[in-house]
């Protein structure tokens, strides 16, 4: 009977022991998991260090500007802005518009249009729009390196510049993405948006205009682009609607600096 109950005895002393153990590996892989889940909260990637803005994918409510505070905002001023321009005739039909509407807009040019079309940006320029860089080529800066990258910014400021004799202070890099260190080695400032009708998707200027004057709010900066018919139309149209609901107009600059 003795020689049972020691068994019986060595036997839970055994199981006791892989519990234990047991026990012990699960702590450690619940405390390998918070640490690991805590890390990713904090932003913790492989490519932390690259400091890249993505705005790629973020919804067209989230303010991504970094321009418009409401709870600062005044006179009610907003921005409209244009991408991707100049294109000739389509383009020469939004300054009149414009110019008939007293409005100032900002304008972010690529270099080889503007190349292509110095007329219509010395137009701009005269008639006090205020004009920036979408780079030279519209590029993804972040796909290129360093080296090129800058290239095309300067390059597409050097083409304005040559135009209208003033070197571009602001710049809204292709599809939202950029680096704060790149644009800060050519000192200029980037500009997003905040209200986006993804006008360059669709020819129904009435579409465009019903998001755009549904959203908008004081402090926003709205995104378009010139080189279509239909969203020349559909900004004309959002202007008179915006103007009648008592926005003021201003260039970008009138609101990153208020």
């Amino acid at each position: 009977m003795d020689v049972i109950r020691n068994g019986d005895l060595d036997g839970k002393r055994f199981r006791y022991r892989i519990a234990v153990i047991v026990i012990g590996i699960i702590v450690l892989i619940i405390f390998s998991l918070i640490e690991s889940l805590s890390g990713k909260a904090q932003g913790v990637d492989e490519n932390q260090g690259e400091d890249v803005t993505d705005m790629t994918d973020v919804s067209e409510d989230y303010d991504i500007s970094g321009a418009s505070d409401r709870n600062i905002c005044y006179e009610n001023r907003i921005a409209i802005t244009f991408d991707d321009g100049p294109k000739g005739k389509i383009t020469e039909e939004l300054l009149d518009g414009l110019e008939e509407r007293g409005v100032k807009a900002t304008f972010f040019l690529i270099g080889e249009s503007a190349e292509k079309y110095p007329e219509v940006v010395k137009r701009m320029y005269d008639a006090g729009h205020l004009i920036g860089s979408h780079t030279y080529s519209h590029v993804k800066l972040c796909d290129m390196s360093t080296e090129n990258a800058l290239e095309e910014i300067k390059k597409a400021n050097s083409a304005i510049e040559g135009i209208t004799g003033v070197r571009p202070k602001y710049i809204r890099p292709p599809y939202g993405m950029y680096s704060e260190q790149l644009l800060m080695s050519v000192n200029t400032t980037p500009v997003l948006w905040t209200v986006d009708p993804n006008d360059w998707n669709t020819t129904n200027a009435g579409a465009v205009v019903k998001k755009v004057v549904s959203k908008v709010k004081c402090g926003d900066i709205i995104l378009l682009h010139d080189i279509y018919p239909s969203s020349v139309a559909a900004a004309l149209e959002i202007i008179d609607q915006l103007k009648a609901k008592g926005y003021i107009f201003v260039t970008v600059d009138q609101i990153l600096l208020d």
